[in-house]
Parts: C-alpha cells; sequence; structure tokens
C-alpha cells in the first residue's frame, strides 16, 4: 500500500491540471481542470488485497478501467473490479507518482498531443507526461 485508502483528487505533472471524469465518466480521463472543485474530479482510491489499487469516481461512483481494446483510455465506467480496474501506484520522488495498469503492464500519460486525456500506454516513466500529483481529500 503506497495510498491509504480515502478520496484524492489527481493533478498531471506535465500540464499542472486536475484530472476529472469528464461527462459523468463516459468520455476518457482527462487532465483539463485548473483546480479540484468537486466530484468529477474526485477519486476514491480502494486498496486490492493483491497489493494494487483501483480508483472510483466521485462523478458516478464507477471505477476506473483501462480500456485495453480501445486505445487504452481510461474510462470511469465499471461497477466492479477486475483486471482492467487495477493499478499500481509507484512513487517517483518529489511526492509525484507513476500509475501502471495491471491489464497491460503500461504506465497512464496525459498525453498533451491528445488534450490531455489519459492513456495506458507508456512501457516506462519517461518524463512529466507520467507523473502524478495525488492529494488526499480532507
Amino acid at each position: 500500500m503506497v495510498l491509504p485508502d480515502g478520496n484524492y483528487y489527481i493533478t498531471a505533472v506535465a500540464n499542472n491540471k486536475v484530472v476529472c471524469a469528464d461527462n459523468y465518466g463516459n468520455s476518457p480521463l482527462i487532465a483539463n481542470r485548473d483546480s479540484y472543485a468537486g466530484a468529477w474530479e474526485q477519486f476514491t482510491i480502494v486498496n486490492n488485497s493483491d497489493g494494487t489499487v483501483s480508483f472510483r469516481s466521485g462523478a458516478n461512483n464507477k471505477y476506473v478501467c483501462a480500456v485495453i481494446d480501445e486505445s487504452s483510455q481510461l474510462l470511469a465506467r465499471s461497477s466492479a473490479i477486475d483486471t482492467w480496474e487495477k493499478f499500481i501506484i509507484e512513487p517517483i520522488g518529489g511526492n509525484q507518482y507513476a500509475i501502471k495498469s495491471v491489464a497491460n503492464g503500461k504506465y497512464v500519460k496525459a498525453d498533451l498531443n491528445n488534450n490531455a486525456v489519459l492513456y495506458a500506454t507508456n512501457p516506462n516513466v519517461a518524463g512529466a507526461w507520467e507523473a502524478f500529483y495525488i492529494t488526499k481529500i480532507n
């Protein structure tokens, strides 16, 4: 366990924008908010018994999954936790974390070439695109 269960918001280091479950989770997660404002930017971290974590969106109470058969974008659309809904959070220094998808073994990035949509497509942490601040909400 890197982070305890609880409510958090996630900020992409690449553009310093907060991640949200846009369109009530019907659109891919995107790092485009200037600040945390409420449910759309809130994610509950659930520590799974196998050492992975899952993220439940405050926007629709669904789990975030890496949709491997559709470009590996992240969507808040699952009612239950299975492989696509499991992630590994790795500290990378400076209060920054990398998020790795269990489903394909790839790191999540905020793709600044595609409106900062989140994808689980990078084989390693190459820089700011794969780095996130994960901030606990009191």
